[in-house]
Parts: C-alpha cells; structure tokens; sequence
C-alpha cells in the first residue's frame, strides 16, 4: 500500500470513530428547550353522577300571588361528547304564594302552597362553569278559600327554566335559575260561587348541591 493510500484509509478510519461520538453529543445529550413558565392546563371538571339539593326563592303567580319557595331538588347528570351535559332533574318546593281578593262582598284567598317537576336537562361545560336550559312537567295545588268554604285541585301542566351551574369544589355546585309553571286556569266552586283561579308561576331561585 503507498503512503498516500495508507493516509486515506487512516482518515477514514478516524472519521468513521468520530462521527457517531458528535451525533451523540448532538442528539442524544441536547439540552430541552426552555419552558418560559408554561404549566400544562388542568384536567376539565367533570359533571358526570348523580347529586342532591337545597334550593330557595320567590315565585309570582296571577293576580299579585307572589311568595317564597323552598324545597330539595335532585338528578343524575353523563356527558356526551366532549363538553354536553345531559340529565334528568327533579324537585319539590313548599310555596307560600298567596293572595286575597274580595268577591261577592266575602273575603277569598288564593293559595298555592307546593309545587314539583320532573324534566330532561341540557347544557354545555365550560370546566366548571355550566349554562343549560330545561323543561318537563310540572305539578301544584291550585286552592280557593273563604268563610267556611274552600276548593282544591292538584293541577298538571309543563315547566320551561335555564340557568347557570357552577362548582364550587369536586363535589359541591351551586346555580341559580329561572323557572315557568305553567297550568291554565281552574274554576273552583266556594260558597256557591264560581271563582276562576290559576296555579301558574314565574320563579328565581338558587340552590346548593352534593355531587356523588
């Protein structure tokens, strides 16, 4: 082999040795690019269970009957896709909606002193914040009293609400809410006189809950 040849080879040989060390120090020990204090948003809140409630508000009927309302209210929520919120709700409040009118020359008070719905719930996630609309059906007492006479009916109609859920920690959410009853009218028959009442409501109400 000639001088020139060996040289060649040895040049060669050398670049062969060396290339893999500086890929390595290339890749292999390269340092991670800098963060500039990124931290990896946290993982969605999830709706998804069953929970339970306290709710309180004030409700306005017909002919100036208005009063506060209490209750519990309760259902189970699963989420469709990545952020639709489905379920079914439910709940029952004691009313003191009231008013009184004179008719006939007699004193007549118009009550409704309890009302419930069941209904289909719907609305969209924001992490922890929840917008939905709802509606199903609905039920109360629709009453007459006078002076030794009194009517009541049970009376069945429809609900139509919105509102707004959020949660406060992984299993405590509140919302607030806006809610229609809506029954038509009832004729009672209080002492021998025809009275036409109805049991429909508007009510704003908030509520406290437990998420199982």
């Amino acid at each position: 082999m000639s001088r020139r040849s060996f040289a060649l080879a040895a040049a060669v040989t050398a670049a062969a040795f060396t290339t893999p060390a500086l890929a390595a120090d290339m890749y292999g020990n390269a340092q991670p690019a800098p963060s500039y204090g990124y931290t990896a948003p946290a993982p969605a809140a999830n709706w998804n269970g069953a929970y339970v409630g306290l709710q309180f508000g004030h409700g306005w009927g017909s002919k100036e009957m208005d009063g506060t309302q209490a209750g519990i209210y309760g259902g189970v929520n699963t989420t469709v896709g990545s952020n639709v919120i489905v379920g079914v709700e439910g709940d029952v409040d004691v009313s003191g909606q009231r008013t009184s009118e004179m008719i006939g020359g007699r004193l007549h008070q118009r009550e409704s002193e309890w009302n419930a719905t069941i209904r289909p719930r719907i609305g969209i996630g924001f992490d922890r914040i929840m917008p939905y609309a709802t509606g199903g059906l609905a039920f109360a007492d629709d009453t007459v009293r006078t002076a030794g006479s009194s009517s009541s009916t049970a009376k069945m109609g429809y609900a139509l609400g919105a509102g707004v859920e959020a949660q406060l920690a992984d299993r405590i959410s509140v919302k607030g809410e806006y809610m229609h009853l809506g029954f038509g009218r009832t004729d009672h028959t209080v002492a021998g006189r025809n009275v036409n009442t109805s049991a429909d409501s508007e009510i704003l109400r908030g509520g406290l809950a437990y998420r199982f």
